[in-house]
């Protein structure tokens, strides 16, 4: 969602041009939009992909999906293919595996709108360098995905490159302690809930 609200605001731009905004500039060239009324289009309505619906709808965003085995009456399912050419922000949240790694192709990305943006939680399921060419030539609005610390000003026009820091905040890292304090308690007295092998 972070990464969403600042390419809506073209934050990576302001940033890497210094946030050039007083009276005399050019307020045209760093004008965002507002999400309330777009389209969020999700693929993939597992437990992320509807936790990102949820949010987008509670913001006054329109929700539309593609997934392969849930479904959800409260959003419209539409082909994969209709959800990457008629949505404003996409998410793809699949899970990534041998069937999702290559789930969208060049074709499919060149149909998006020009004005749409992608925001990035999986790796590797399309053509990374295609949608940062796109945003370069002005050919799509946004593209946010996790990247390494010097990646930020790396890449040009509308492109979020940040480490995945959303998750740092104090409520996180104290359930996580806690789930950790619970973990080792079950331990001791030979149960083993989130056993991975």
């Amino acid at each position: 969602m972070m990464m969403m609200f600042n390419l809506a605001r073209q934050t990576p731009r302001l940033i890497k041009d210094g946030f050039p905004l007083g009276f005399d500039k050019d307020f045209m060239k760093y004008r965002g939009v507002q999400l309330m009324g777009k389209t969020a289009g999700i693929i993939g309505l597992g437990n992320i992909g509807s936790a990102i619906a949820e949010r987008c709808a509670g913001l006054g965003m329109n929700v539309v999906y593609w997934s392969r085995a849930s479904t959800n009456e409260a959003y419209k399912k539409l082909p994969l293919e209709e959800v990457l050419a008629t949505a404003d922000v996409i998410f793809p949240a699949t899970a990534k595996n041998e069937e999702t790694v290559s789930l969208i192709n060049d074709d499919m990305i060149r149909t998006m709108k020009k004005e749409a943006m992608v925001v990035d939680i999986v790796h590797a399921m399309f053509n990374h360098q295609l949608l940062l060419d796109m945003v370069a030539a002005g050919d799509l609005y946004g593209y946010g995905f996790e990247g390494e610390p010097q990646d930020f000003t790396k890449f040009e026009g509308n492109v979020w490159a940040a480490p995945a820091y959303a998750w740092a905040t104090y409520e996180s890292m104290y359930n996580s302690v806690v789930k950790l304090t619970d973990n080792i308690v079950s331990a001791t007295k030979g149960d083993f809930p989130n056993r991975v092998n």
